[in-house]
């Protein structure tokens, strides 16, 4: 009986023990803001009439997102961002890009490494009407679209985060997008800066 005893209080014990190890686990140990440049879809997108390729656009963007605590020097930062507004190569056609991203961070001194999964979205509007273009020996009308349509892309995230000033940090990103279809296979990159307000108590 009293080894028995013995054993519930051990394990009470060490339960408390754990408990208060763990006490801080999906604490808000940051929220940040900021903003950067995203360049998608890197050498897929045809930007002149002699065939020349994407390597860097300057789409700019806001973001924002909550990290919290995991274990010891892990963490689980969500953030959503959205481009501005934008016209494509049609002035008529008007786009936005949006996406969340779900990464799983590893802190190391000023700098943070992160790893998951993500949402991408693009959204391509055009109020309707028609449109002049060349047919070579003059010009035509054609009809542009009128309404809106989003593509949606599951992505695969690796960033660096590295704070070079109090409560500042620069970040890269890479994005692998349709990871697992090798003719659809794209990458996109990002470079953003961030404000950092610290840890939140509730």
């Amino acid at each position: 009986m009293k080894k028995l005893i013995l054993l519930i209080i051990i394990a009470l014990s060490s339960n408390s023990y754990a408990e208060s190890k763990n006490s801080d686990f999906f604490a808000i140990n940051d929220v940040f803001v900021g903003g950067g440049s995203l360049t998608q879809f890197v050498g897929k997108v045809q930007k002149d009439e002699s065939g020349s390729t994407n390597s860097f656009d300057f789409l700019p963007y806001i973001a924002g997102g909550v990290e919290f605590q995991l274990y010891e020097s892990f963490s689980f930062n969500p953030q959503l961002a959205i481009s501005f507004p934008r016209s494509g190569r049609d002035e008529n056609i008007k786009k936005l890009t949006y996406w969340f991203q779900f990464p799983v961070a590893y802190n190391l001194e000023s700098f943070q490494f992160s790893f998951g999964p993500g949402l991408l979205y693009n959204r391509v509007s055009s109020s309707g009407g028609t449109e002049s273009l060349s047919n070579g020996v003059g010009t035509t009308d054609f009809p542009l679209p009128n309404g809106s349509s989003i593509s949606s892309n599951l992505t695969l995230n690796l960033a660096a985060d590295w704070e070079f000033y109090k409560n500042i940090s620069g970040r890269v990103e890479t994005w692998v997008i349709n990871l697992s279809d090798s003719e659809s296979r794209a990458f996109s990159y990002a470079l953003s800066a961030y404000y950092h307000f610290g840890e939140i108590k509730w």
